[in-house]
Formats: C-alpha cells, sequence, structure tokens
C-alpha cells in the first residue's frame, strides 16, 4: 500500500478530530512527564554515585588547638601512604569562606564564626583505591592524638547505592504505568476516531479495501499520539531542567560536589520512539475490535 496516502488519510482524520487528538496527547504528556522526572531524577543519582566513586575522597577532622608541627607531622604520614594523591590542610577559616562560597546563600552565613567549621586535611586518593584504601586511611591515622573523626564517606555512598537501586525500580514501575496508561488513552481515542469514521469505513469495505488498507491510518495516527506526547514531555522536562539548574548548582549540587546533568540523548530519544511504539501498539490493539487482522 502506498505510504503517501497512508500519511495523507491519517493527517486528514487527525484534523477532521483535532479536538479528540488534542486531549488525548494531553493526558499522555502527563504521564511521559512524569516517566521524564523520575528518569532525570535517577539520571543525577547515577551522576551523583560515579562521582563520588571517583573522587576517593576522605576527610580527617582535626581536634581544636593541634599544632601546626603535629599537623604537618600527620600530612607527611598520610603523602607516604600508597594511592594517596594529594593532602591539603583546610583551616577553619577556609572551610567556613569556601562552605559560603559553594552554598552561595549570601550573608546570612558569612555571620557564622570559624570555629564553626573544624579544621581538617582533605586527602584525595588515586582511582581505583576504593573502600580499601579509605579504610586503610583510618585505621592509620586514628592513633594521631589531634584527629578528631574521619570521614570515608563509604557509608553514606552505601546508602547512595540503595537510593539508586530503589530508584531504578521507581523508574521501571513508572514506565509499566506509562505505558498501560498510553495503551488505554490511544485504544479509546481510535475507538472514538473509528466509531465517528464509521460511515467512511463501511464504504471502503464495500469498495474491496483490505482490513491493512483501513487500520494502517489509525495505526500511524496511534503512533503521533503517543510520540508527539513524549516529545511534549521532553521538551517541557528540558526547559524546566534549565530553569531550576543554576539554583540546584548553587546549593545542593555543588555542595555535593557535582552538577546536575539532563537526561542522555540516548535515553531522551529512546522515550521519543518508546512513546511512537506503544501509541501504535494501542492503536492496533483497539482495532481488533473493529476489523479483522
Amino acid at each position: 500500500m502506498d505510504l503517501t496516502s497512508t500519511l495523507r488519510r491519517a493527517a486528514r482524520g487527525m484534523r477532521e478530530e483535532a479536538r479528540l487528538h488534542v486531549v488525548s496527547v494531553s493526558s499522555l504528556t502527563i504521564a511521559f512527564l512524569c516517566l521524564g522526572v523520575a528518569l532525570l531524577m535517577l539520571a543525577n543519582l547515577d551522576a551523583l554515585a560515579s562521582s563520588w566513586e571517583r573522587a576517593g575522597r576522605v576527610t580527617i577532622f582535626l581536634r581544636d588547638g593541634a599544632r601546626q608541627s603535629d599537623v604537618e607531622e600527620l600530612a607527611t604520614a598520610l603523602s607516604a601512604i600508597p594511592g594517596v594523591t594529594t593532602v591539603t590542610h583546610v583551616s577553619s577559616a577556609e572551610a567556613r569562606e569556601q562552605f559560603v562560597e559553594d552554598a552561595q546563600l549570601g550573608e546570612s552565613l558569612e555571620t557564622l564564626p570559624a570555629d564553626a567549621f573544624p579544621a581538617s586535611l582533605e586527602v584525595e586518593l588515586a582511582g581505583g583505591s576504593g573502600e580499601v584504601g579509605s579504610q586503610a586511611i583510618a585505621d592509620r591515622v586514628s592513633r594521631f592524638a589531634i584527629v578528631e573523626d574521619v570521614e570515608t564517606y563509604r557509608g553514606w555512598f552505601s546508602q547512595l547505592q540503595s537510593l539508586l537501586s530503589a530508584g531504578r525500580g521507581v523508574a521501571f514501575a513508572l514506565a509499566l504505568l506509562v505505558l498501560v496508561c498510553v495503551l488505554f488513552v490511544v485504544g479509546n481515542t481510535i475507538r472514538l476516531a473509528v466509531a465517528g469514521r464509521r460511515d467512511e469505513i463501511e464504504v471502503m469495505k464495500l469498495c474491496g479495501a483490505s482490513d491493512r488498507f483501513v487500520r494502517d491510518p489509525f495505526i500511524v495516527e496511534g503512533a503521533v499520539q503517543g510520540f508527539l506526547a513524549a516529545l511534549v514531555a521532553v521538551v517541557g522536562l528540558a526547559i524546566g531542567f534549565v530553569l531550576v539548574r543554576g539554583p540546584l548548582d548553587a546549593t545542593i549540587a555543588s555542595l555535593a560536589g557535582m552538577h546536575t546533568v539532563f537526561l542522555n540523548p540516548v535515553v531522551a530519544l529512546g522515550v521519543l520512539v518508546a512513546g511512537a511504539a506503544v501509541g501504535a501498539l494501542g492503536s492496533a490493539l483497539s482495532l481488533r475490535r473493529y476489523l479483522t487482522v
């Protein structure tokens, strides 16, 4: 069958039932938007986990009044540990200044005393050192009297991995929910469209038109509905992301040591393709009750 004829008849049908299709696309857009938000959160959680995994960072908090000679001795001992790349001493004043700069919360934090931010030694590990390297450093420095506490971030990282696993489960559940929603909405829309063009269909059948000739334009309509809904959702999500990215990067993201990311282009394209495919499937399934396939 001529593809051009199919597309032309599908376009004419969508024009004639424009209000019906607009309602359908609007409903589906909300479903795809919810899925997109879940995927976006998952992408940023994954980026955060990757960032912290690559960082290989250990923070050693120092006791108040620690002597400079003792701090230098500890820094020298740390530099000699295999896998340690840099050791940086951060004073209380520097810690406060850095926090105020990263948080970008204005003068509300500038009045805090430097004592509110303990001095520390920031230890950077070579890539691949992992949890074993962090724990080895914690064990070695614990004997120094000037050490108040050691933060390896491994417990927090484990919690992040658990949250990431839960996020993947939520995204999968939402994907199934969107699938059901698309099948239901597109199916009902196509049924209404078929009912509105029943006389036209009967005339075509009497003139010898095949089931495929009658069915294909409706499948194209379903695919277009799913694709448009997914496209509007992705574009809307991108606009919203651009609007909130600045404030997020200035507060939460900067404190976590990363910048927010948008959906991977492959994922965004996959959402569009899936929208079209599921829309076509919903249309095909709805037509089984009206046409012999």
